[in-house]
């Protein structure tokens, strides 16, 4: 029978011609030496049509090989983006530095390096001199806490420090909430009790240790050098002679109102001519404002920068009567703390509060607590034992008040104390 490659010249041309949707194979026609072609869909086996990878290139050799390319390569490609990355970080690094160097440099020519010196500043600050640069800088590893926890006030204690500093304060407000329970019953709702001298020795006793604490003219302020620095960079970049508020507010009434504020004055005035090196002079040197509220002044005092004077008191917003004489005519003026602050046109906050109202502290309390920005420091003389004394102290501790001071007056027979609290972050109080 004659092979494929047996035909005449006709069936090899017949072999050889192929359409492009086909494939031709030949079949020997019945009772002929002919082979004929027949053509066969792609759907049969085609030599066109071969498998992809060949036994050898799928093999499981291959395939393990393949396979630490890849990971080789994934390693070399995570390797890269590390190095890209330390590399961004050593650039960043190296421009923060710049940064800094050139603001602790600016913050010297404007004489801000003096808040490094402890001495001078009373030890709140810290060992990095950019720290000090307008007050702005973030603070450096170990000295964030206590500056979240205290609005801004405590910018340099250590966390370390400042964690024992809560400790002591828990322990000693856990311990009053037991003293509380335990004399209550001393309080007389007829006001002060025979008994009011031991309610007074084991009640409400310092709680808070300010590390700065500093009396002027009879009332003990913590860290005045901060109120007057804080005040100081806010009000940097102002132009001389402004007319615009002070950020800085201290507001005083009764007591030794008119030395505290004179002594006050003069300690401000000492602390912006050192920082400053006497660039300043008048009442732009001074970045607080004192105003004096005396009902009762009967000498005009000397005018001097800084000083304000008003001639009415503090009443508690449910005193309306107070001041009224039985004739109904006004003896003496009082306004509450919302009316002052809105007559003065004092929509900030008021940095310290120094009062001694004789025995209305009891009920003005709420309405200190009441104000849109309550006071950071508040300085009261309490006065006897009224049934709602604990009341007062423990809408303060609610509030986030602390105390730093207190102190028996010995002019007051045993039922006058001053004290003094300084307001906290909430977070401070979570132990």
């Amino acid at each position: 029978m004659p092979g494929w490659a047996g035909g005449d010249d006709a069936s090899d041309a017949a072999v050889t011609s192929v359409r492009d949707d086909y494939s031709y194979a030949p079949v020997l026609d019945a009772g002929s030496s002919v082979a004929v072609i027949t053509p066969l869909r792609r759907d049969d086996y085609s030599p066109k049509y071969q498998a992809r990878y060949s036994a050898e290139e799928t093999s499981d050799a291959v395939y393990e090989n393949d396979k630490r390319h890849r990971r080789c390569m994934e390693r070399k490609r995570r390797a890269k983006l590390i190095m890209l990355s330390f590399l961004l970080l050593g650039v960043a690094g190296f421009v923060a530095r710049i940064y800094l160097f050139f603001a602790g440099i600016r913050g010297r020519l404007r004489g801000d390096i003096t808040m490094l010196h402890s001495h001078d500043l009373g030890g709140n600050q810290t060992s990095s001199f950019w720290n000090a640069w307008r007050g702005k800088a973030k603070p450096a590893p170990g000295f964030g806490r206590a500056g979240a926890e205290s609005n801004g006030f405590f910018d340099a204690i250590s966390d370390e420090e400042w964690m024992r500093m809560k400790s002591e304060t828990k322990s000693v407000i856990d311990l009053q909430d037991g003293v509380t329970m335990r004399t209550s019953f001393l309080l007389s709702e007829g006001g002060a009790n025979i008994n009011s001298l031991d309610w007074w020795t084991d009640n409400w006793k310092v709680n808070f240790s300010c590390p700065n604490k500093v009396c002027i003219g009879g009332k003990c302020i913590c860290d005045p050098k901060r109120i007057l620095s804080i005040a100081d960079e806010e009000t940097k970049g102002r132009k001389r002679g402004h007319d615009k508020q002070k950020p800085c507010l201290i507001y005083v009434s009764g007591g030794s109102d008119m030395d505290f504020s004179n002594q006050f004055l003069d300690y401000s005035l000492a602390r912006m001519f050192e920082w400053h090196d006497g660039q300043v002079a008048g009442q732009d040197a001074l970045p607080c404002e004192v105003h004096l509220f005396a009902p009762n002044l009967q000498d005009e005092p000397e005018q001097r920068d800084g000083l304000f004077v008003h001639k009415w008191g503090f009443r508690p917003s449910n005193k309306e009567s107070m001041g009224v004489a039985a004739d109904t005519t006004t003896s003496i003026a009082f306004n509450t703390l919302d009316e002052t602050a809105a007559e003065l046109q004092h929509p900030g906050g008021i940095s310290l509060l120094a009062l001694d109202c004789e025995m209305c502290e009891w009920d003005i309390f709420k309405d200190i607590l009441s104000l849109d920005e309550p006071p950071q420091q508040v300085l009261m003389q309490m006065h006897g034992t009224p049934y709602m004394a604990n009341e007062l102290f423990l809408a303060m501790q609610e509030a986030g008040y602390v105390i730093f001071h207190r102190q028996q007056d010995s002019d007051g027979g045993g039922e006058v104390f001053d004290y003094s609290w300084i307001k906290l972050s909430p977070t401070f109080f979570n132990w």
